[in-house]
């Protein structure tokens, strides 16, 4: 009896740690404690009260593709036929928005930001930045879009999240 109710435990236990490795491996975004917010092997640094955002529905091999949403709180994913305006953008809030290609047709080693200004985007009237960058043979476009009651540190701290673009840390 002992023998067979420890056969049990054991099979409880790896069907538990089973399902969190799962878990955690079905993820397609980490938070990290560092204020990093990574997704599709990318990366942005934000403050505190930032988020990673669920993607908009779009065909998986469209081009260029999302690759990582972030946004304060209340920002989420709508119906929209525009790309990266596929996000509620709270009014006093942000939300960056990340696509790349799969190649690069040439190459821009630093990001440089347009200057904020509405509207920027289409399908979205509000105030709207964005840029593009090479990382290791890609394009990609960073896209900032902020709520027309958002104050100047909103601004400010949006921007700095899309400063900080760049390729996730690889494991050693």
């Amino acid at each position: 009896m002992h023998a067979a109710m420890r056969m049990r435990g054991r099979a409880c236990g790896v069907v538990a740690v089973a399902a969190v490795a799962a878990a955690f491996t079905a993820l397609p975004a980490l938070a990290v404690g560092d204020g990093a917010l990574r997704a599709s092997g990318l990366q942005v640094v934000a403050p505190e009260g930032w988020e990673l955002v669920d993607h908009a529905s779009a065909a998986a091999t469209a081009e260029p593709r999302t690759l990582l949403v972030v946004g304060t709180k209340g920002a989420k994913a709508i119906e929209s036929r525009c790309q990266v305006a596929s996000y509620r953008v709270p009014a006093e809030g942000a939300v960056v928005v990340v696509i790349g290609w799969r190649d690069s047709l040439e190459e821009k080693p630093a990001l440089q930001l347009s200057k904020v200004r509405k509207p920027t985007f289409e399908c979205f009237s509000g105030r709207g930045a964005v840029g593009q960058v090479t990382r290791r043979g890609r394009d990609y476009q960073v896209n900032v879009m902020v709520g027309d009651r958002a104050d100047a540190a909103t601004l400010a701290d949006a921007l700095e999240v899309a400063r900080s673009f760049g390729l996730a840390q690889r494991k050693s």
